[in-house]
């Protein structure tokens, strides 16, 4: 085996730090995990020309811009990241200028791809969802949850009496509570 594919094989997480200094002598100070060689799941394999399929990615809508956005953004994001938070064209277009300067690599052309996909698929979502009113099917459109993830919910809330706050719905089993805190400026109760 040679040594670029082994490279090719092996997850790499690259850090950067990055340094602001301001007028006043101010240093403001960041850091995130850029980058993974690893291929993402439901990412056709250049190696063995086989696809993987994946559940993850199945939620997101067909179309021009997909397979770029999984390549791309797939390195370090889990789709519930754009599923549950739409935004304006411009609110997409400085999430991917944020990206790109914290080290996503693609051409101009790539990033367009992933803007118009991002735009068209993932608009503003104009109000909120009340958790104890809410349908399977309207938990699984409008918060991108899947549609077993929907229906546990309703399930614990027929079960135990309506949500009182973001901690009871962490509370469904099977439900992970990260998926739950990329949604919650979008629930009320």
């Amino acid at each position: 085996m040679n040594k670029s594919k082994v490279l090719r094989e092996r997850s790499i997480r690259i850090v950067a730090v990055s340094l602001l200094i301001l007028g006043t002598g101010i240093v403001i100070a960041s850091s995130a995990v850029l980058a993974s060689s690893q291929t993402p799941a439901g990412e056709q394999s250049a190696a063995s020309g086989q696809s993987k399929p994946s559940s993850q990615y199945s939620r997101l809508p067909e179309g021009p811009g997909k397979d770029t956005l999984i390549r791309v953004c797939g390195k370090c994001h889990s789709p519930t990241n754009v599923i549950a938070n739409g935004q304006s064209r411009d609110g997409w277009e400085a999430e991917i200028t944020k990206m790109a300067g914290f080290g996503a690599s693609a051409s101009d052309e790539e990033f367009t791809e992933i803007l118009d996909y991002l735009a068209k698929n993932f608009p503003p979502v104009t109000g909120k969802i009340n958790m104890n009113k809410v349908t399977a099917a309207d938990l699984e459109s409008q918060l991108g949850f899947s549609g077993k993830q929907a229906g546990d919910i309703v399930a614990y809330r027929e079960k135990n009496g309506a949500f009182k706050s973001i901690e009871d719905v962490k509370k469904v089993p099977g439900l992970d509570a990260k998926e739950v805190d990329v949604r919650k400026n979008r629930m009320t109760f």
